[in-house]
């Protein structure tokens, strides 16, 4: 059986399929194109209508292109809309994100009926996911929200918040450096609330420090964290240790108060403001990324104001900007004063030329410093500790460890230079 994944948004659904990957290899599978494929899995996203349209258009696009392949869809859009995406062509099954688990249990049958071939076969087109890279594992330690954002079908796709199990982390840790990982990132849909669920409860700080002590060569990033869960604690570990990188995501979402409050998000600017100069202070050199919504139900040009005057002063250094979506089913769509199209795309234009500001002022700052890398792919370039990607000079074998001067930066690019021998 030849397989392929297609994954399409966060970084849950990046590790999600990492899993996915490790069954159907389990199950005798060998990944490919998607042309070349028997089996298409398509990993779906459904945070915004756009990232549905996505998932459809590609679903058509694999028929078409490889019509014998058998399609089998999952993700947060296929538990939302099953009998949506059941009635497409070529789609044999559809998963929810609850039998992630059970994947090829489930589907056992379908399994059985693809064709048993020997060899490898060919992979890297530039459609498809391969999760197993050997170089960085995604890790979901931690599924499912309780959070009630006004704007997210998120709970309702992935339900309640449950985490895995120290044991169970410890040992895919384990199991992925054996498989030559470098580096693990761990990743939740609400990744800060890690524990509260288990019994006894534990919390995302104890599974860092457990992770820290452990005796494996790789280092560890924390994935996307709510700021109210970035603890003074975990920042101490982070900036102590060196086992995990200096790396956080934040998610701001707005800068005014009023709309935080109608997005249903549980603080204000001044707690959002608190937590990153601590961050800051503590991780002069960290990368420190956040999400914002332009455009959001009632936002009114004071608000954006609030949100320019904020990023503009901040130490961020990175901000994804997401022009406001609708999301039937969530309390946000049935909110009135919807802000125009044209005006929600001019907000999110001038809010994304604050955040290129932001990254070319990181990136500059990052000039004539040392910092540690991981090697990608082929030792082209390397993935800094404080997440810049930097192309080398000279080549390196890929997947290894080493210490980075970078040397330049200029239209996007970062160049460095490897210390001592590798």
């Amino acid at each position: 059986m030849k397989y392929a994944l297609v994954t399409f948004g966060c970084r849950v659904n990046q590790a999600d399929s990492a899993g996915l990957d490790g069954d159907l290899r389990a199950a005798g599978g060998r990944p490919t194109t998607v042309s070349d494929a028997d089996l298409v899995v398509v990993n779906t996203c459904s945070v915004t209508s756009s990232a549905d349209q996505s998932a459809r258009q590609t679903i058509r696009r694999i028929r078409r292109g490889n019509p014998d392949a058998r399609i089998v869809v999952t993700g947060c859009y296929a538990t939302r809309a099953a009998e949506e995406l059941s009635r497409l062509p070529g789609v044999e099954a559809v998963v929810p994100n609850a039998r992630k688990e059970q994947f090829t249990a489930d589907l056992r049958p379908l399994i059985a009926s693809l064709p048993r071939g020997t060899g490898d076969g060919p992979c890297g087109a530039t459609l498809e996911t391969q999760p197993s890279s050997r170089t960085v594992q995604m890790l979901a330690v931690q599924t499912g929200c309780d959070e009630a954002c006004t704007y997210c079908i998120i709970p309702r796709t992935r339900g309640h918040g449950r985490s895995r199990s120290f044991d169970d982390v410890l040992g895919r840790v384990r199991s992925a450096v054996a498989d030559g990982v470098k580096e693990v990132v761990l990743a939740g849909v609400h990744l800060g609330s890690y524990g509260r669920d288990l019994t006894p409860g534990t919390s995302l700080q104890s599974l860092a420090q457990a992770l820290d002590a452990l005796p494996v060569d790789c280092r560890f990033r924390i994935s996307s964290l709510e700021p109210m869960d970035c603890e003074p604690g975990l920042i101490d570990l982070v900036a102590r240790r060196g086992r995990f990188v200096p790396h956080f995501h934040l998610p701001l979402q707005h800068a005014s108060d009023a709309v935080l409050r109608a997005m249903g998000r549980p603080y204000t600017r001044d707690d959002y403001r608190r937590v990153v100069d601590a961050l800051r202070d503590a991780l002069p050199d960290a990368a420190i990324g956040s999400d914002i919504i332009a455009g959001f139900p009632g936002e009114t040009a004071a608000d954006h104001a609030a949100s320019l005057d904020y990023l503009a002063g901040s130490p961020l250094t990175s901000v994804h900007v997401f022009p406001y979506a609708d999301r039937p089913g969530t309390q946000a769509s049935r909110m009135s004063s919807n802000v125009d199209v044209a005006v929600t795309r001019r907000r999110a234009r001038e809010l994304r030329e604050v955040a290129g500001q932001l990254q070319q002022r990181f990136r500059h700052r990052a000039v004539g410093t040392v910092r540690s890398a991981l090697t990608l792919g082929g030792g082209a370039a390397a993935l800094t500790d404080n997440y810049l990607k930097v192309e080398l000079a000279p080549l390196l074998p890929g997947n290894r460890l080493v210490d980075v001067r970078i040397v330049s930066t200029t239209a996007g690019r970062m160049l460095g230079e490897p210390l001592g021998a590798v």
